[in-house]
C-alpha cells in the first residue's frame, strides 16, 4: 500500500505543475475601521489585489454621521504595498471618486498631504472609469474594479513608480468628502474637484488575508483525484 501511495503522488504531481505553474494569490483587507467620521462613519473598507492578473478591487461604505448629518458623496484614495502613501512622490496611483457623477479618475500621486495631485503639473492623468455607487438607509458605498497591469508597468513615470499593488500588507490613504463638485475635460481628466468638508482613514502596514486562486485549488483537487484513482486501480489488481 505504501508503494501504491507514492506512485499515486508521483502521477499527480505533474498535474499540479501543468495546471498551476506559478501559483497566484489574491490579497484581501476587509474590516470596519476607526477613521475620522466628519463626513460619515466608516462601516467597511474592503480592498483586494490579485498578484497574477493585477486586478484591484475597492469597496467602502459610509453611514451618515448622526451628529452633523453629513454623508460622503466623494473621496480620494491612494494605496501602497505597506507604507502610508503620504510623502511618496510619483510612486502610487491617486484615485478621485465622484459619487455624484459616478466617475473615477486616476492620476500619479504627488506625495502632498492634500487633494491637488490632479492640478500638479508633474502629475500624469492615468485614466477615467465608471464608479459604482449604492445608497440605502443613510449609507453610501463606493466600489470599483480595475485591471492595473498596464498602469503598473509603465516605465515612463520614473524609477519609483509602483502604481497600485499590495500583498501581505497594504497602506491606505483614504479621504471621504461631502458636497463634492467635480467637472471633466473631453478626455475624462478633471477640470475641477472641490468639496465642502472631509474625513479620513490613514494607515500603514494593514495585514491582509491571502487567498489562493481557484485554479490553484482546482489543480490540487485534480491531483488528489488522480492519485486516488491510481490507488484504487492498484488495489484492485
Amino acid at each position: 500500500m505504501r508503494i501504491n501511495l507514492i506512485a499515486g503522488l508521483l502521477i499527480a504531481a505533474p498535474v499540479v505543475a501543468l495546471s498551476n505553474p506559478a501559483a497566484a494569490s489574491q490579497f484581501i483587507f476587509d474590516s470596519a475601521v476607526d477613521g475620522n467620521s466628519n463626513v460619515g462613519l466608516h462601516k467597511q473598507i474592503k480592498t483586494s489585489f490579485d498578484d497574477k492578473s493585477e486586478m484591484l478591487t475597492w469597496s467602502s461604505t459610509f453611514s451618515k454621521n448622526p451628529n452633523n448629518g453629513k454623508l460622503a458623496d466623494g473621496a480620494w484614495l491612494v494605496l501602497s504595498e505597506g507604507p502610508n502613501p503620504k510623502s511618496h512622490v510619483q510612486a502610487y496611483t491617486m484615485f478621485y471618486m465622484d459619487g455624484v457623477n459616478k466617475k473615477l479618475t486616476g492620476y500619479t500621486y504627488n506625495g502632498v498631504n492634500g487633494s491637488d495631485s490632479w492640478q500638479d503639473q508633474n502629475s500624469v492623468f492615468l485614466g477615467s472609469w465608471d464608479l459604482g455607487v449604492t445608497e440605502s438607509n443613510d449609507e453610501r458605498t463606493f466600489n470599483f474594479g480595475l485591471d492595473m497591469g498596464e498602469i503598473n508597468s509603465r516605465i515612463d513615470l520614473g524609477s519609483d513608480w509602483k502604481g497600485t499593488a499590495f500583498a501581505e500588507t497594504v497602506g491606505v490613504w483614504f479621504h471621504g468628502v461631502a458636497d463634492v463638485q467635480a467637472s471633466y475635460n473631453s478626455d475624462g481628466s478633471l477640470s475641477n474637484f472641490s468639496y465642502a468638508s472631509q474625513g479620513w482613514f490613514d494607515s500603514d502596514a494593514l495585514a491582509t488575508t491571502k487567498v489562493p486562486e481557484p485554479s490553484a485549488i482546482a489543480g490540487l483537487a485534480l491531483a488528489g483525484l488522480l492519485g486516488a484513482k491510481k490507488l484504487r486501480r492498484k488495489s484492485a489488481a
